[in-house]
């Protein structure tokens, strides 16, 4: 038996829909018990976005799989549609341009698949969809040493997929700690059983139950700052994973080197790009080099349409020297990014989480020499540093975490000067704010050593859960006083879209009470999911 471009079309198209019957199982399950959570839907919107790039009548399967790994690239959204990404442009690579795809070129597509996402992580952590795509990985690797059929191999990864899924919690501390598996490595293991019925021909069984089971996509992240490099090299007999380990221990983050022994692409973030200039030339000649000054940090992409942005129907000549483009999600803070000067505002779609495809097109005619692009979510940032990869050197990330950080980034910009300083002014504004998000928990769970129950309201300090209380009210104090409430000058309060009419006043007496220091602003802002999101500075 061997695999052609349609068999290729109709497995993927049977994942997508069983991956659909599961999104709501696998977003119940995320480690923050936040009503945002959506890993199943990033992984589900990033699998359309690359099965709507495939031709519909696929002559060859490698080709299929080259168009299936370039929409993702351009459409995946969130960290977990990102490395799935990776994951894909793995098998891609690994057939090449063949016609079919027998039982060996199916083993060692799938153990591609699980080294190329490995190599787009500077540091993996285990107990995630990485080490749920390798344990599947090398699964089916030994299967097909046994009996080498394809639907025996399938057979084998999932069923591996599925056992990995459920160490997880063994790996990771905090997914035992929450009580829950890695969401995007039950998202791999859904993804590939759609793709073996799919294959055989079999149907598919009853959907998973949205119980717990998640993915802490923290473990992608990274802290870091200085300078963002990119170059290629060329030459004869490079090693790869030796000019890998050198840039690592020079103190590379965000590390990416992939290509062959011929020809090989770096990225990398510097605190100085000499030395992994240097490491290059040591090994081969550079070309296409690219530096920018930046403070980056690690942690996306199908359907939707930004909303109506501002700069649209500017003329070229009326852009900004350094435009700025921003995500966010309701009216109020909308409008205090376009009062802020940004030249483009995105929602993100249906999940907030911006593709990298969406992300390089707001960018593109923002801005006249350059575009800053704030993500304003942890889950848009590898997102927002592929779109800078693909924009020619014209976009630089500043690596706003929170939407409250993005707004300090954006009252420090500037539309003119240079734009590496004025990155670096907005990315030193982030650090003298603090931001407060309130919400109600949607399920029992352990979370950073606090417990909370189900509809508890519950605060997240700069994006880490810190306290619980009975209501939302309470909740907002206890988060203020573990953001430094009692030293703060100035608190402002954006109300959510479901906030109660009377909320901004009863929130502003009971922060003046606790907080008679502090100056109190309250601003419609109309974001979804959370009542209360709070700037402190």
């Amino acid at each position: 038996m061997s695999i052609t471009g349609a068999d290729l079309r109709n497995a993927f198209t049977v994942a997508e829909r069983w991956l659909t019957l599961n999104r709501d199982a696998i977003n119940a399950i995320n480690v923050y018990p936040v009503p945002d959570g959506d890993t199943g839907t990033n992984m589900l919107l990033t699998w359309r976005a690359a099965l709507a790039a495939m031709p519909a009548e696929p002559d060859a399967a490698g080709t299929a799989l080259r168009a299936l790994a370039h929409g993702a690239l351009l459409g995946a959204r969130g960290n977990s549609g990102v490395i799935l990404s990776q994951m894909l442009r793995g098998l891609a690579e690994a057939l090449g341009d063949a016609d079919r795809v027998d039982c060996a070129g199916l083993t060692l597509a799938l153990t591609t698949a699980a080294t190329t996402a490995y190599a787009s992580v500077a540091a993996p952590v285990e107990g995630t969809m990485l080490t749920v795509m390798r344990d599947g990985a090398t699964a089916a690797e030994a299967a097909a040493a046994v009996r080498a059929e394809i639907d025996h191999v399938m057979a084998t990864f999932v069923t591996a997929a599925h056992a990995s899924v459920e160490r997880t919690p063994d790996l990771l501390p905090r997914l035992r700690d929450a009580g829950v598996v890695d969401a995007g490595g039950l998202g791999i293991a859904v993804l590939f059983e759609g793709v073996k019925h799919g294959l055989a021909g079999t149907p598919l069984p009853e959907p998973l139950t949205a119980t717990e089971s998640t993915v802490v996509l923290e473990g992608v992240e990274h802290e870091g700052h200085g300078y963002c490099t990119e170059f290629v090299i060329l030459g004869a007999g490079i090693d790869r994973a030796a000019l890998e380990v050198t840039l690592a221990t020079l103190g590379g983050e965000s590390l990416l080197v992939v290509g062959d022994a011929e020809a090989v692409h770096v990225h990398v973030h510097m605190v100085d790009p000499g030395p992994a200039l240097s490491a290059g030339v040591g090994v081969g000649a550079l070309s296409a080099v690219k530096i920018d000054n930046m403070q980056a940090q690690h942690d996306a992409w199908a359907a939707a349409r930004d909303d109506a942005p501002a700069g649209d129907d500017l003329d070229p000549g009326s852009l900004p020297a350094i435009g700025l483009v921003a995500v966010a999600r309701g009216a109020g803070i909308v409008a205090a990014f376009r009062d802020l000067g940004a030249t483009r505002v995105i929602d993100g779609g249906p999940t907030g989480k911006a593709s990298a495809g969406e992300l390089l097109e707001a960018c593109t005619g923002a801005g006249r020499n350059h575009v800053l692009l704030l993500p304003n979510d942890k889950d848009v940032l590898m997102a927002a540093e592929q779109a800078a990869r693909a924009g020619d050197g014209r976009i630089t990330v500043v690596p706003s975490r929170t939407v409250v950080a993005g707004l300090a980034a954006a009252v420090a910009y500037r539309a003119d000067g240079d734009p590496a300083e004025v990155a670096d002014r907005m990315s030193r504004a982030i650090a003298d704010t603090r931001s407060v998000e309130v919400t109600r928990a949607v399920r029992d769970a352990v979370v950073d050593g606090v417990r909370v129950g189900i509809g508890d309201g519950i605060a997240l300090v700069d994006g880490v859960l810190v306290a619980r209380a009975p209501d939302i009210e309470q909740a907002l104090l206890l988060g203020l006083e573990r953001a430094g409430g009692a030293d703060c000058e100035l608190v402002t309060v954006y109300l959510g879209a479901d906030a109660p009419s009377d909320a901004g006043e009863r929130a502003q007496a009971l922060i003046a009470d606790a907080f008679p220091d502090a100056e109190v602003e309250v601003i419609a802002g109309g974001q979804p999911f959370y009542p209360f999101v709070l700037s402190v500075e």
